[in-house]
């Protein structure tokens, strides 16, 4: 192989071990489903845990155990009015390092198979 090619291996390999967690956090069928609801809402304030709950079908509980571990990853905020709190979406850098872990996993694709 050429140094090229262990460079772009190489630094996808960092890219995603820098991005495992957040894979991890997103790899579950109820996060995925949870993120879609937050997405619905984005422009309406935020969500309650019984809202998101209702659409998506599962307990109070269990929906805020999900929403705990998708703000640990910076997925997911938390605005406190009173005694209720929204939850929102939230890009950043969590979905910075998934955008770059794809486009060198793309580039690197791409230049092996001008290679063939």
């Amino acid at each position: 192989m050429n140094s090229r090619h262990d460079e772009q291996i190489n630094r996808i390999k960092e890219e995603l071990l820098a991005s495992s967690k957040i894979l991890n956090a997103i790899c579950d069928e109820n996060r995925q489903k949870i993120l879609i609801v937050l997405l619905d809402n984005c422009t309406k304030g935020g969500i309650r845990v019984e809202d998101i709950a209702k659409q998506v079908n599962l307990s109070r509980p269990a929906v805020s155990h999900h929403l705990k571990l998708l703000r640990n990853e910076n997925l997911v905020s938390i605005e406190k009015a009173g005694t209720k709190n929204f939850y929102h979406i939230i890009g950043g850098a969590e979905i910075l390092k998934l955008k770059t872990l794809i486009n060198s996993i793309e580039e690197f694709i791409n230049e092996e198979l001008k290679n063939i």
